[in-house]
């Protein structure tokens, strides 16, 4: 029988977050369905796809007619990454690997708040020049995500199968990762940091 932890999770945005999905909905077609793990998954995620009148290069937030939302796999990808990172503080070898086999997020769209109402709007668009070392030499590119200003919060439900190695305590440290780097778009400039607190 597996016995399975549970943790709710409020995270609160300390600084703006952008958008991580292709605004075009070609790209997003081809290349993120194809990496849904299944047909019903892509379809469901392509109904929280709405196609922005932006140019190509703009990446958006998933919405449906609730409002925006994150998929359970941007936690996910934050929480393994985090993992990656401070494996050798914990002391657990191949953790981001065991996360991937050990740990889920009940919630499949984790929606944003506002005020206690979930956000129906970007709040703009943040241009930012990237700049690339290419065959030809250096190369800057503009590229562009919509963004959420806090204060924005989210909720959702870590679930954990009982490991000997990975317990709730491992997943806390995980997540105070999160004021240092976030979640969404240009998480190395700063963007999508968070607090966290334990519902109960």
């Amino acid at each position: 029988m597996i016995n399975l932890l549970e943790m709710k999770v409020k995270i609160n945005f300390i600084q703006p977050i952008l958008g991580s999905w292709p605004a075009e909905e070609e790209i997003y077609t081809r290349y993120i369905l194809s990496k849904s793990p299944s047909e019903w998954q892509a379809e469901e995620e392509k109904e929280s796809f709405t196609e922005r009148d932006y140019d190509r290069g703009v990446t958006i937030f998933p919405c449906d007619n609730k409002g925006i939302h994150l998929m359970n796999y941007h936690i996910k990808g934050f929480l393994k990454h985090a993992g990656n990172v401070l494996k050798d503080s914990v002391k657990i070898k191949n953790l981001r690997s065991k996360l991937d086999d050990y740990l889920f997020i009940k919630e499949r769209k984790i929606y944003l708040y506002r005020n206690g109402q979930i956000i129906k709007e970007n709040d703009g668009v943040l241009e930012r020049p990237l700049r690339a070392i290419t065959m030809q030499g250096p190369r800057v590119s503009l590229v562009a995500s919509e963004i959420i200003e806090p204060p924005a919060e989210a909720l959702f439900t870590i679930q954990l199968i009982e490991h000997k190695e990975i317990t709730l305590d491992v997943i806390r440290i995980l997540l105070d990762y999160g004021r240092f780097l976030g979640i969404g778009q240009w998480r190395n400039g700063g963007y999508g940091q968070f607090e966290w607190q334990e519902v109960k």
